[in-house]
């Protein structure tokens, strides 16, 4: 969000000019509670959909037990970011500040009833142990599962590294708190999906109907362990167990064996239909050039679910010629991050029912 903003104000020599105005665009105008929610939001979805992709971060302000490797805490995106939401490393309360500022723009955005809150688990070495030399962040599945019981608007995404030498009984003990989904990132956590010892982890998963949310194609976000680890390909061990999957971000970066893995993945969903795809992470400037195939591909419409990537920034600037000229202003002035990526979502076609499909997808998981 700052940054494509920050880009193209300097490329048109107005930010100088602007002096401290300038702070307001970069990090768009504040949204205020239901000023213009009817105008944008389908009487359908109006607090009706699922975000089944948002991320729990923080540094273990107030007990959270959340942690940040020192080169993530210090990068220029992590700094960038919380500086768009209001936010600063150095408060004592900036975990708890990073939650409200979430559900204060849940509410704003008007479209969302719920939002799957994730915890990140260790990456660990081939052996079992755990590696924080090798992880960006670690957010508790304890800290997720209070979010999740205290307030309604949350969902629990656990996150439990599958070498891990108590990864069974951990799976276990998540189901009883009411996990909704398990969610890797292979390429940072070294997780390949084909070990054996990951077989009695789909096992358990598929015994207690929780889904996987595994990252497909390459990571960009952050240092990774290896981009193979990514292959939308390997997706098919849990999927032969009959787990229930859904591919973060449709695969759409990177490329192995002369096909791009976006294109792996469509090959793949005639074939499994406990196969599914979230669309979050869609509207980066990264991967936003495949957004419109995405939603334009028959065989992957049927199959999306939403999701943001929250606190990840959208980036309306790259979309600027290839929607309607008030279409495109109304998503680029948005502060918050959850409208924005819902109205240029919108503008380039996203099916209704990709908002709301999570809740069919996870409803084994959902207490009602």
């Amino acid at each position: 969000m700052g940054f494509t903003r920050r880009k193209l104000l300097i490329g048109g020599g107005g930010a100088l000019a602007l002096g401290a105005g300038a702070a307001v665009l970069l990090r768009g105008f504040d949204d205020q509670p239901e000023r213009d929610i009817p105008a944008h939001v389908p009487p359908e979805l109006r607090n009706a959909a699922l975000d089944v992709h948002v991320h729990a971060l923080g540094t273990g302000t107030g007990g959270s037990g959340c942690w940040m490797h020192e080169s993530f805490r210090s990068s220029i995106q992590v700094r960038a970011g919380l500086w768009c939401y209001r936010l600063r490393l150095s408060q004592p309360d900036l975990d708890q500040a990073y939650i409200e500022y979430l559900r204060t723009r849940m509410k704003r955005a008007g479209f969302l009833k719920q939002a799957v809150l994730l915890a990140m688990d260790y990456s660990h070495t081939a052996a079992g142990q755990r590696s924080a030399a090798h992880t960006p962040f670690f957010t508790p599945n304890d800290y997720v599962a209070r979010l999740a019981r205290d307030y309604a608007e949350f969902l629990f995404g656990a996150s439990i590294h599958p070498y891990r030498p108590d990864a069974l009984d951990e799976l276990d003990r998540v189901a009883a708190m009411g996990a909704v989904l398990v969610k890797w990132i292979p390429n940072v956590q070294a997780i390949d999906l084909r070990d054996s010892r990951c077989r009695a982890f789909y096992g358990k998963l598929a015994v207690h109907k929780i889904a996987l949310l595994s990252h497909a194609g390459d990571e960009q976000a952050t240092f990774v362990a290896g981009q193979e680890y990514g292959d939308p390909r390997r997706l098919v061990a849990p999927l032969e167990e009959g787990v229930t999957v859904i591919a973060a971000h449709a695969a759409s970066l990177g490329q192995r064996d002369g096909k791009s893995n976006l294109q792996w993945l469509t090959e793949m969903i005639s074939r499994w239909p406990n196969l599914y795809v979230d669309t979050s992470a869609l509207t980066l400037v990264t991967r936003g050039r495949t957004l419109r195939p995405i939603i334009e591909d028959s065989a992957l419409r049927a199959r999306l679910i939403h999701g943001s990537d929250f606190p990840l920034p959208p980036a309306a600037t790259m979309y600027f010629g290839s929607m309607p000229l008030s279409a495109w202003w109304d998503s680029w002035k948005r502060e918050n991050p959850l409208m924005r990526d819902f109205l240029l979502k919108q503008a380039l076609g996203m099916p209704a029912d990709a908002y709301t499909r999570g809740y069919k997808v996870l409803a084994p998981r959902i207490r009602q």
